[in-house]
């Protein structure tokens, strides 16, 4: 008979026939790309519950690797669907300095699928893996990659080779490798994403950090299937198994833990906790802490995703069901939370960390911390809540002329079901006209967003041309076109610049044009002396020439109406358009 230590040593045995390097190295190193790869590679042809696939190619020519994992050889969509089995994507490496998640992952699909210590993880559930997202990002190889992270010797770079973070690039859409995993995304529609991070900060005693989104902006079923499953079992079963685990750690003064912690309140859709729950699925974050040893912060990855998945396997038709749920009630008239902000609820919370000191410094000329070793609990203030600053009506549908490409090319990417004009459509649309636009100085992402005044022009007479592509409401991604298309959104196509030429004066008159113009208006219409006469009281007005005369040219049939005017129409009746799917 095979005792437990006989068993034991089998399993340690075969798991040391496929050591990671991580591994290999007593968690000094680890591996960079061509390395995972072939790794993946054996680890699939060992078992035929998985399958090594590419979901695209980074722009320096990489494949974005994917491994799937289903006992059933549920490697696509449609057969994966047929089982009826929960699809969980794992993602590692979106940050690629942050790279506990790949090594964690890969020891994980290895004890799933080659040695079977993890074999029931596959019972009632179907994962994809994707090792590492950023992978041109994870071969900038240093050692100086991460100053706030305590290892491995060397590791990738937070962002892409064209320099963007794809944490804040889920909505927009600019890198090819954020094209390639909605596609991902919009064909196998997930149950369960986790992403796998490496916090900055502070330093305390918690090894595992975490985040998701249970707030207004998320379907009721989702939000507490995603809270029941993370704060009532996965909390408590970490610290079994030997960890300490809190929300994601934000103090509200860096140099002074006993100042409470900040409420981050619910994350845009820019962000993938964010994105998730627009496509009505839960979504959880975990971030390691950066000053705990990497043996220990890959541990405690592995620990997590193992009991993460332990509780969709559990109940596999409590996630189903609450998703299937979510997804009906998106395609249904109703609101979006559009803008959120954490609220200023009262609350408290023991906050387990290392004792300190605060010192003036010398270098800085400001306050400096300077962490101990021995614990510390001490009771914080902690805001709690998220206040929906602006709720958002859904129309029937959207219509966006034909022109604006890359808008539709976006509309396209996120999955969302599109038709097309077949003719021109005259009708009465509501829209917007923005105003007062104020672009960002510096970059971000590659972007200059802009802010603006909005105001809603309702059933404005308008003619659509053959082309124009309607996006119809009654669809279960109905929440990512309304954050897209309505203006306000902070991850709007308007926000991002998407429409920036909107707002550009392109013809202009010559004052000595204006001149005569403006004495012929003045001459027809008392009212717009009056009008004039109220304006020259300001006495920076009063002293313009240009503005005097442009007070006039705006005034004029000349004058185009259309600037700050949104070209996209709310369809907010029944409509009856010749239409045909836009594939």
């Amino acid at each position: 008979m095979l005792t437990t230590l006989g068993l034991f040593s089998i399993v340690f045995a075969m798991a040391m026939t496929f050591p990671t390097r991580a591994e290999k190295t007593g968690f000094q190193e680890t591996s960079r790309y061509e390395e995972t790869l072939e790794y993946c590679r054996q680890l699939a042809k060992q078992s035929p519950w998985l399958r090594l696939s590419s979901f695209g190619t980074s722009p320096e020519g990489r494949d974005l690797i994917l491994l799937i994992a289903s006992k059933d050889r549920a490697f696509d969509p449609a057969s994966a669907r047929k089982t009826g089995k929960p699809v969980v994507l794992i993602q590692a490496g979106i940050h690629a300095g942050e790279i506990d998640g790949k090594d964690a992952g890969l020891m994980l699909l290895r004890d799933i699928a080659v040695t079977k210590q993890r074999a029931a993880l596959l019972d009632n559930a179907i994962i994809l893996f994707m090792p590492i997202y950023n992978v041109d990002g994870h071969e900038r190889f240093t050692p100086y990659g991460r100053i706030n992270q305590n290892g491995p010797k060397e590791m990738g770079w937070r962002v892409t080779s064209r320099n963007l973070n794809l944490n804040r690039d889920y909505m927009k859409a600019d890198a090819a490798e954020t094209r390639a995993w909605l596609k991902l995304f919009t064909t196998w529609w997930p149950e369960l994403t986790i992403d796998c991070h490496v916090t900055d900060g502070a330093d305390y005693r918690y090894d595992v950090t975490y985040g998701f989104d249970a707030g207004p902006n998320v379907h009721r079923r989702v939000a507490d299937w995603i809270r029941a499953t993370v704060e009532d079992r996965l909390v408590p079963a970490l610290e079994e198994d030997g960890h300490l685990a809190s929300q994601y750690i934000f103090l509200r003064d860096d140099t002074d833990p006993a100042a409470g912690l900040a409420n981050l309140g619910a994350s845009t859709p820019r962000f993938s906790t964010g994105y998730t729950v627009v496509q009505n699925r839960p979504s959880f974050l975990l971030e390691t802490h950066m000053l705990k040893d990497y043996r220990s912060r890959v541990i405690a990855t592995y620990d997590t995703l193992k009991l993460l998945l332990e509780e969709v396997n559990r109940d596999p038709a409590a996630l189903r069901d609450a998703v299937r749920e979510a997804d009906a009630e998106a395609a249904r008239p109703g609101q979006v939370a559009l803008v959120m902000r954490p609220a200023n609820n009262p609350g408290k919370a023991i906050f387990q960390g290392v004792e300190y000191r605060r010192e003036e410094s010398d270098i800085s000329g400001g306050t400096r911390i300077i962490y101990g070793t021995k614990p510390l609990d001490i009771q914080v203030e902690k805001a709690e809540g998220i206040d929906v600053t602006l709720w958002a009506d859904k129309p029937i549908a959207y219509i966006v002329p034909p022109q604006w490409t890359e808008v539709i090319d976006v509309l396209k990417a996120h999955g969302l079901k599109l038709l097309r004009l077949k003719a021109p459509a005259t009708a009465s649309f509501d829209s917007y006209r923005m105003t007062d636009p104020n672009w960002q100085s510096s970059p971000f992402e590659g972007r200059h967003p802009v802010a603006f005044e909005t105001e809603r022009v309702r059933n404005q007479q308008r003619t659509y041309p053959a082309g124009s592509v309607l996006v119809p409401l009654d669809q279960r991604s109905a929440a990512v076109a309304v954050n897209l298309l309505e203006p306000e959104g902070p991850d709007s196509f308007v926000s991002w610049g998407f429409f920036d030429a909107i707002f550009e004066q392109k013809e202009y008159a010559e004052a000595y044009v204006m001149e005569e113009l403006a004495r012929e208006m003045l001459e027809k219409d008392p009212a717009l002396r009056v009008e004039l006469e109220k304006a020259l009281i300001d006495p920076e007005f009063a002293a313009s020439p240009r503005r005097r005369l442009d007070f006039f040219f705006r005034r004029s049939p000349y004058w185009d109406d259309t600037i700050g005017l949104y070209p996209v129409g709310l369809i907010t009746i029944p409509w009856d358009f010749p239409v045909e799917p836009l594939e």
